[in-house]
């Protein structure tokens, strides 16, 4: 929890992935009933999500004309974005579930535009007295995305859905849920409702989300160090053709800042943390491409250096997982690499 609130801190839009019915959209509800049930979205994706039209609506020429001006088919989700808009003080969390049933770049991209650039993209529709939406009067066509919303998107990966492209999982924070054996317990009823919480705390996370510059005001007690252990990352990977750039290496930075003022005090698992959510879901390719670079980051895994691309040949199979600095990371590099090598070729999402 920790992580997944850090991570909305840093950057508005969190991807879980993994088993069915692990858990993954109740804890998008439940965080988002906790900031108020009323600022909450879910929309069930659906595969006929072929473009912005799906989001954003569109003008419709079946409608009423009023004052030479079309009216518009607006969809629930842009009438909550407006909602948003018009409510500054407090976060509004949309979920997207099963989010990879259509192309999510398709549907998808104008919202990814409005985060990044914060242009305008947004539609600036006002609703009429005759109970239709039409382009406000003497105003600009758009409006921004609303600073002030978080999506989080739920993924499972079977033969009906469709991967995620490197410009989507660059922007995003991606968590992966696993169900042990000791997780399942016969005492387990179903999730409950999460009280609203205090409006204080509520207005101070986004409060926080929303200065670019916390993170530097703040700072992290060993930013140096986690510097310097980010750019022998990007020796590895650069050594393979997967480098990362300046909006990465900014986000991991202002993740660990927001993390460690949350409680967590470990730079080894502020690391492991940023591996396994920024970098490793960018990772996919055939045996020839990328296995040279996953036994590298198995050895980074370790000791956090560049030993894996100038040292010996690293095999993650002979080794004490227990002994790794990035346990979690190491965990889940090794699945990769044994699915690499039982098929040729290897993603994140299993």
């Amino acid at each position: 929890m920790r992580s997944f609130v850090s991570s909305l801190a840093t950057k508005p839009l969190v991807i879980l992935t993994g088993l069915s019915g692990s858990g993954k959209t109740q804890l998008a509800i439940r965080f988002g009933e906790w900031l108020g049930g009323s600022r909450l979205h879910v929309a069930a994706v659906r595969p006929d999500w072929t473009g912005a039209e799906a989001l954003f609506g569109y003008e419709d020429a079946l409608k009423l004309v009023a004052e030479g001006k079309l009216a518009w088919n607006v969809p629930a989700m842009l009438a909550f974005l407006f909602r948003a808009a018009a409510d500054p003080r407090y976060p509004y969390v949309i979920i997207l579930d099963e989010m990879n049933l259509a192309h999510v770049e398709r549907y998808f991209a104008d919202v990814l535009s409005g985060m990044e650039s914060e242009k305008p993209v947004l539609p600036n529709l006002i609703k009429g007295e005759d109970g239709y939406w039409r382009q406000r009067e003497d105003a600009d066509e758009k409006i921004r995305f609303p600073q002030n919303v978080f999506v989080i998107g739920t993924v499972n990966i079977d033969e009906t859905t469709y991967m995620f492209s490197p410009k989507v999982l660059d922007r995003a924070n991606t968590f992966e849920f696993r169900v042990k054996t000791s997780d399942l317990a016969f005492t387990h009823r179903k999730p409950v409702a999460c009280s609203e919480g205090q409006t204080g705390l509520i207005r101070g996370f986004l409060e926080i989300a929303t200065n670019r510059d916390w993170h530097m005001e703040a700072g992290h007690s060993k930013a140096t160090e986690l510097g310097v252990r980010l750019r022998a990352l990007h020796t590895v990977m650069s050594a393979y053709g997967f480098e990362f750039g300046h909006r990465v290496f900014y986000e991991a930075m202002r993740f660990a800042a927001l993390n460690e003022a949350a409680g967590e005090s470990s730079l080894d698992s502020v690391l492991d943390r940023i591996v396994m959510q920024k970098l490793l879901p960018r990772t996919h390719g055939s045996r020839r491409r990328i296995e040279g670079l996953l036994l590298a980051l198995g050895q980074y895994c370790f000791d956090c250096s560049t030993s894996g691309v100038t040292g010996q040949a690293f095999e993650p199979e002979s080794v004490d997982a227990s002994a790794a600095k990035l346990p979690y990371s190491f965990d889940k590099l090794l699945r990769m690499l044994r699915s690499l090598r039982a098929n040729q070729f290897t993603s994140f999402t299993e």
